[in-house]
């Protein structure tokens, strides 16, 4: 695993509060190649138009980064069961 270091330094604007780094948590889905172990597992969404499929697998992404920089320092996509909640929570080093 890797260390995530700061990118912002001192005078850069909206990166700091104090000396706190100011960081946030977004998240997103990245549509896939559609291969047998990625269909595996990260799986396929349900449809709202009754394929009961979507045509891709799809990962879901939470990233941790900076606010000033917008630097992406932790990123973990864990497999299709795994809730939101439980690798959001992760610490990231």
């Amino acid at each position: 695993m890797g260390v995530c270091r700061p990118v912002a330094v001192a005078r850069t604007q909206g990166a700091w509060y104090r000396r706190w780094l100011l960081v946030a948590v977004g998240g997103t889905v990245f549509g896939i190649p559609d291969t047998a172990a990625n269909a595996q597992l990260f799986g396929r969404p349900g449809t709202i138009r009754g394929q009961g499929r979507s045509a891709y697998p799809q990962a879901r992404v939470v990233a941790l980064a900076e606010c000033g920089t917008h630097a992406v320092c932790g990123v973990p996509v864990p497999a299709r069961h795994t809730p939101v909640v439980g690798f959001s929570s992760r610490p990231v080093r």
